[in-house]
């Protein structure tokens, strides 16, 4: 029986790893810039996004959601724009092109659509 599906990518996936109680990773070919890589933690409102050659050390965290983050899409013709979607029917667009470099009290969206209801996809 599946408990979970997860629908996170709409090209091929390269790989997958957990990581512990609760953490998924997959890497896909899903447009984005290939040195990076943006994951959600089971259950947490916070997007990270790792560069994959120092993965143990987060380029950006993006901590603006109030509930959980169920989604999450790299825009096809930009590396550096990003969509989190999240319980809390927020869809969110970031724009990550200041990555790697302080920012004041974090990075917010740049844009923001609230919906109805939660939204677990993009």
């Amino acid at each position: 029986m599946v408990d979970t599906q997860l629908i996170a990518h709409d090209k091929e996936v390269y790989d997958i790893a957990w990581g512990g109680v609760g953490v998924f990773a997959s890497v896909s070919a899903d447009g984005s810039d290939p040195r990076y890589m943006a994951t959600i933690i089971m259950d947490s409102a916070k997007v990270v996004v790792l560069d994959i050659r120092f993965p143990k050390l987060p380029v950006v965290e993006l901590p603006r959601h109030q509930a959980s983050v169920n989604a999450i899409a790299w825009a096809p013709h930009s590396s550096c724009h990003i969509c989190t979607a999240s319980d809390d029917s927020q869809a969110l667009i970031w724009d990550l092109s200041s990555m790697g470099q302080p920012v004041e009290g974090g990075l917010d969206p740049i844009s923001a659509c609230t919906a109805g209801a939660e939204i677990e996809q993009l």
